[in-house]
């Protein structure tokens, strides 16, 4: 996310927990959940530092209470938040760190994510954007108390061209959504003066998933990175066909975590767009952001 500048007040009780943060950080790269526990081949982790062991702790706490629903056959469903954070970052260029992104949904593409940063001129500032990924209706009150209005999905599934058709083992298909993957490129238009900023695409996915039950073979969250601060969501996915179940293609979907003006190109076409998104936005947008409030005060406001 670009950098915010937004006057903010938490409680003390945070600006505690920030000091705890003040010794500085090395920044994780993301974690990659198997699909169905299968990997494409052994990966091993990098242990986390204390410093982002210490963050994913904060972080946690911060967004805990957050009970997100998505709507399903005119019933609101709840929605479970995947457990490990799926990025740990920080952007000194932008002056933000204590970077974390968090991912909502138990199977199959997740239908949120949420961005939580820390402004480093003031650590008792905390900001967030959340963004609805789901292609669907989504809703979520935080501590009791309405948060994130409902709002309607403004992402879009769309056919990769000339793409090759999804092999039918699954390691030959993880295979093929990096590779796919690599013909996508990204860039955005920020501060100062506008300035052109090429995204680096963060080479592992962020996030790997299968939903079998409702068409997706295979599917990869990639992210289009200043440093490592997440600006674009990719979404590669191995589709079944609905009315062919023998035949499946390959789809994207493209997810902003950014207020800049955003541009994506696949094999050198322009296949996404997004102007500037002036930040604190609205709740009831599918992209939503701004200060995050402790719930006690949510509480107290109610």
């Amino acid at each position: 996310m670009t950098h915010l500048r937004i006057p903010i007040l938490l409680g003390t009780h945070l600006v505690g927990i920030a000091l705890l943060l003040a010794s500085g950080a090395s920044w994780g790269y993301p974690q990659n959940p198997p699909p169905d526990g299968k990997k494409d081949q052994p990966e091993k982790e990098t242990p986390a530092t204390d410093a982002e062991k210490e963050t994913r702790r904060v972080s946690e706490q911060l967004i805990s209470g957050i009970d997100l629903e998505i709507l399903t056959d005119d019933k609101w469903i709840k929605v479970k938040r995947i457990e490990k954070p799926l990025l740990l970052y920080g952007d000194y260029t932008r002056e933000n760190d204590r970077g974390s992104l968090w991912g909502w949904g138990e199977k199959g593409r997740p239908v949120a994510l949420l961005e939580l940063f820390q402004d480093t001129s003031n650590r008792t500032k905390w900001i967030f954007c959340i963004s609805n990924t789901s292609g669907r209706t989504l809703r979520a009150t935080r501590g009791g108390v309405p948060w994130w209005k409902e709002n309607d999905s403004d992402v879009e599934l769309k056919s990769l061209p000339q793409a090759p058709t999804p092999a039918a083992d699954a390691m030959q298909r993880q295979r093929q959504v990096r590779l796919l993957a690599q013909k996508f490129s990204g860039h955005e238009f920020w501060n100062p003066n506008n300035s052109r900023y090429e995204l680096r695409r963060i080479e592992r996915p962020l996030y790997t998933y299968r939903d079998e039950a409702s068409g997706v073979l295979e599917g990869a969250l990639f992210t289009f990175a200043n440093g490592t601060n997440p600006e674009i969501m990719l979404f590669v996915e191995a589709r079944v066909d609905p009315k062919d179940k023998s035949k499946a293609s390959w789809h994207y979907v493209v997810g902003r975590s950014s207020d800049a003006e955003l541009r994506l190109e696949y094999s050198g076409n322009e296949v996404f767009k997004a102007p500037r998104s002036d930040l604190p936005s609205d709740p009831e947008k599918p992209y939503w952001g701004g200060k995050l409030n402790t719930i006690s005060e949510l509480q107290r406001d109610k």
